[in-house]
């Protein structure tokens, strides 16, 4: 098992969290805080593993994942805020929870990722589909056997190291994303509008109950609430207040006291001021399809928010193109803090790590503060 100073990685990161800190509170630190959007099945390509060594076994999935926070803190040098190891079962908890079948990587598919195999084929699937007891479910119960079983290995190899996890469903529309497939999802919107709001009145409850029951078993402070809502960023925004908005306000109010947060890697600026006003977030996690500019105006001052930078640029091999993306993001989104660079979406797979690694620097390079206009020459060129 990799080794890990944790008390040395915990004064790196204390830090880059008083960084993060100021910016969350609409100040300028030094510079824009750099946090990038690395998981699992990165740090797992990375060394060497493959994906079914990585969901596979337990002891594989926390060395993987202490080797990426080494590699993050002493290689790549972003603002990582927090030291803790999580467990990953990959975005497949509506498979477990309503017994889709899920196809996980195996021998004959190592780099295959997690995916539900769509079991909502009929509007009777729709009412027979029923809200799980979390006590009685046996998927559940093997999830957080399961985490419980990486609180123990934790525990003899690293001592106080946190551990998170967390069987949760996505909100109601992308949730309903993955036991339909998208075609049958978006189609069905037009041509099946009550079924869908009966189907999403029982994904709201199959959310509540998950929730109430992670906070039962865990000890976890209720008040913080964040979702991941992607499929939800490809409705236009007539179709978004009418199907998403009841069903996600009232998971807010009723889980989010205290904090909200919301991850899109579609567009959200079309819905910015709901986001905004209605949701009252306090973060967002925005994807590359929304324009940095709108979105630096709608939340400038109200809520913090991350990411855009178009991961894809990475894979060009421009090191010119890397410098234009960063540079977009920061002097549109940066001034007056409430800004954190990252790229829109996670660090996929087969991304060059030299690439990411010069994105983190030129982010800390052009990103002091105060932000000066003369720093930004590929934007410049850009312009013409």
């Amino acid at each position: 098992m990799e080794p890990l100073d944790v008390e040395r990685f915990k004064r790196l990161v204390e830090e880059n969290r008083r960084r993060l800190e100021e910016a969350s509170r609409f100040e300028e630190p030094d510079r824009v805080p750099v946090v990038i959007g690395v998981g699992g099945p990165y740090y797992a390509w990375l060394f060497g593993y493959t994906l079914a060594e990585y969901y596979g076994d337990l002891r594989v999935m926390l060395d993987v994942q202490v080797k990426g926070i080494k590699w993050r803190l002493t290689w790549l040098r972003d603002d990582l805020p927090h030291l803790g190891v999580w467990l990953d079962i990959g975005s497949v908890a509506e498979g477990i929870v309503f017994g889709c079948d899920v196809v996980m990587p195996d021998e004959a598919n190592p780099w295959r990722s997690p995916w539900i195999v769509p079991c909502i084929r009929t509007l009777e699937d729709i009412d027979e589909l029923e809200v799980p007891d979390p006590r009685e479910h046996e998927g559940v119960r093997w999830y957080y056997e399961r985490l419980e079983r990486l609180r123990e290995i934790v525990r003899e190899e690293y001592g106080a190291l946190p551990v998170g996890g967390m069987l949760q469903i996505h909100p109601p529309l992308s949730a309903a994303g993955s036991l339909l497939g998208p075609e049958r999802l978006y189609a069905w919107l037009r041509r099946h509008p009550h079924e869908m709001h009966k189907l999403f009145r029982k994904l709201e409850e199959t959310f509540r109950v998950l929730q109430e029951y992670y906070y039962e078993v865990t000890g976890a402070e209720p008040g913080s609430l964040g979702l991941a809502d992607d499929h939800s960023g490809y409705l236009r925004r007539e179709d978004y207040e009418r199907f998403v908005v009841p069903y996600n306000l009232g998971l807010y109010e009723r889980f989010g006291s205290r904090y909200r947060a919301l991850h899109m890697d579609t567009r959200m600026d079309h819905i910015a001021d709901i986001l905004r006003d209605v949701y009252r977030l306090d973060f967002a996690d925005v994807g590359v399809e929304s324009d940095i500019r709108v979105i630096a105006g709608e939340f400038k001052g109200r809520v913090v928010f991350k990411g855009n930078a178009d991961w894809r640029v990475l894979l060009s091999g421009s090191l010119e193109r890397v410098e234009l993306e960063v540079e977009k993001c920061i002097y549109y989104a940066a001034p007056g803090g409430g800004y954190i660079f990252d790229n829109g979406g996670e660090t996929y797979v087969g991304v060059p790590p030299r690439m990411l690694k010069y994105e983190v620097e030129y982010a800390k390079r052009v990103g002091r503060y105060p932000v000066k206009p003369s720093n930004f020459r590929r934007l410049k060129e850009a312009r013409g």
